[in-house]
């Protein structure tokens, strides 16, 4: 059976080469057309088209390939195949594929012999001889000179100023085009990819007061905050109980008799105008009275005193005179005595509400959950946002706490708690600095993260020794720096093939692309700001 003059192959985009070398010599056909997508596989190496291409010599068929792909297309014709796009006559040349290996060299010494040429020709013809040829005629601004017009007395040196002022416009206008090809649209770009290296670290780490980044012992600088508080709070008490309670409060005691001071020991009587008795709570000694030009100036101090008797009749308003009967027949009876500014209270004969043993627990740990959020709060709102807390790295410390269950007219008690709190807190970009550090001494000093995951395990935090500890497991990605500035410097005015040259030369390349702009640049300008270089 005769073979078919010509037949087309459709490629998918997930197609490998060697599929596709197999579908080419399953074709039953002199002449093949392989039809390949955008984004096709194929086109992630130049080396797929080489193979199709010696593959198809030794079959002695003829392969032409068509793709609606830039990439594609220019990548055929780069390996010597015979390529078309269906839907443009001619594609555009705009990126060249660099891979750091020898079979790149070859091609960058090829498209450099074939630089050579374009500028030959450039040269003899002139630049705007070679755009008229590849350029529509509708590049240039089209000039329509006035038709020529009999001279007439008067009218020839109008005739010649009008001439002269449309060959000026013309050599403005072309000028103008010049000055846009050569210097204004000229662009470059380089987008390299260098090899990654991944780094990790899992172990502990230590924030530490008055220290400095250490990537030996794993040491960083810490900050320790401390705050101390005293918190009263009141709680219901849900139990009753029958007692007897005395009334208290306090009087104001004054001595106008000398200017000796006189002692008074606990239970010393102190009456109303209407008979009820208060005794002081404890011994004391009032201070003498000051005399000055013979005149007697009382001198006072104010004491607690009790009910003599319990209920509720002792719970009397501000008293102006409490009399000292123990003075009673003396002198003194009338240089001592007392008053109260403020009412008796707390006396009861009776049922009161008092805290049962599960309203003290309650109440203590509300209490200490109340204080700690307290001081967190304080002391949070005290560090910087440039500082790093993670889960543990405080300490909660209760220093005492006093019950007092002796109700108020509420039914409620009271809980006194006095609580400390220390936290301690670093600088994430310290701890990033000591890891690259321990990162450079491991694979070299020329490489920085480029991306990294940090997962903090609970702290632990010695307040009194200023040190903060914690696991740490740490994974990250480095690559080898690149000065963009530096190389932006090198490329300036180079040719595509040395520039090529160039980039293959970079440490730990993986892939590049370049790109000149428009397709008849054929050198890197000389401007920095028309070079942008991507290192990745």
């Amino acid at each position: 059976m005769p073979k078919q003059p010509i037949k087309k192959l459709l490629v998918n985009k997930s197609d490998e080469v060697a599929l596709v070398v197999e579908k080419i010599i399953d074709a039953d056909a002199k002449e093949v057309i392989l039809n390949i997508p955008r984004f096709s596989k194929l086109a992630d190496s130049l080396a797929n088209f080489h193979l199709i291409k010696r593959e198809s010599k030794l079959l002695n068929k003829k392969v032409i390939i068509e793709s609606v792909d830039d990439k594609v297309i220019e990548l055929a014709g780069l390996s010597g195949l015979e390529s078309l796009n269906p839907v443009f006559i001619r594609s555009r040349r705009q990126f060249s594929d660099i891979v750091s290996s020898r079979s790149d060299r070859s091609e960058a010494a090829e498209d450099s012999v074939n630089q050579k040429k374009v500028s030959e020709t450039v040269r003899g013809k002139g630049l705007f001889g070679v755009l008229k040829g590849i350029r529509p005629k509708s590049f240039f601004p089209k000039i329509r000179l006035p038709a020529r017009v009999s001279a007439k007395a008067g009218e020839g040196g109008s005739s010649m100023f009008r001439r002269m002022m449309w060959g000026s416009g013309a050599v403005v206008v072309l000028g103008v085009i010049a000055w846009l090809v050569l210097v204004i649209l000229p662009r470059a770009e380089v987008k390299a990819v260098t090899k990654k290296n991944t780094w990790n670290y899992k172990d502990a780490i230590v924030a530490e007061k008055l220290t400095a980044i250490d990537s030996t012992r794993s040491k960083i600088p810490a900050q320790i905050f401390s705050e101390r508080k005293t918190l009263e709070s009141r709680y219901p008490a849900t139990g009753k109980k029958a007692v007897q309670k005395k009334a208290t409060g306090k009087i104001t005691v004054y001595n106008g008799y000398s200017s000796d001071p006189q002692p008074l020991v606990a239970s010393t009587r102190f009456v109303t105008p209407d008979g009820k008795i208060f005794r002081l709570i404890k011994s004391t000694t009032i201070p003498g009275a000051k005399i000055v030009s013979g005149k007697v100036i009382p001198s006072s101090i104010d004491l607690a005193v009790i009910a003599d008797k319990p209920g509720s009749d002792y719970n009397i308003g501000p008293v102006n005179y409490f009399s000292v009967p123990g003075f009673e027949g003396t002198p003194k009876y009338q240089g001592f005595y007392g008053e109260s500014k403020d009412p008796m209270s707390g006396g009861v004969i009776g049922e009161v509400p008092v805290p049962t043993d599960s309203d003290i627990k309650m109440a203590k740990t509300e209490a200490v959950a109340k204080i700690e959020a307290e001081l967190k709060a304080k002391i949070t709102g005290k560090i910087p946002s440039i500082l790093k807390i993670i889960d543990g790295a405080s300490s909660f410390v209760v220093l005492s706490q006093k019950i007092n269950q002796d109700t108020d007219e509420a039914g409620n008690f009271s809980v006194t708690i006095e609580a400390k709190l220390d936290l301690g807190a670093f600088k994430e970009e310290d701890l990033l600095k000591m890891l690259s550090l321990k990162m450079q001494k491991d694979i070299g000093a020329e490489y920085t993260f480029k991306s990294q995951e940090i997962i903090y395990a609970k702290a632990r935090l010695d307040s009194d020794a200023g040190r903060l500890s914690f696991p740490l497991d740490f994974k990250s990605v480095a690559s080898r720096t690149v000065d963009v500035d530096l190389l932006r410097q090198q490329v300036l005015g180079k040719t595509e093939a040395d520039l090529r040259a160039l980039i293959l030369t970079l440490p730990d390349l993986d892939t590049a692309h370049i790109s000149l702009w428009p397709f008849w640049v054929t050198k890197v300008p000389t401007a920095p700001s028309k070079v942008k270089i991507t290192v990745e």
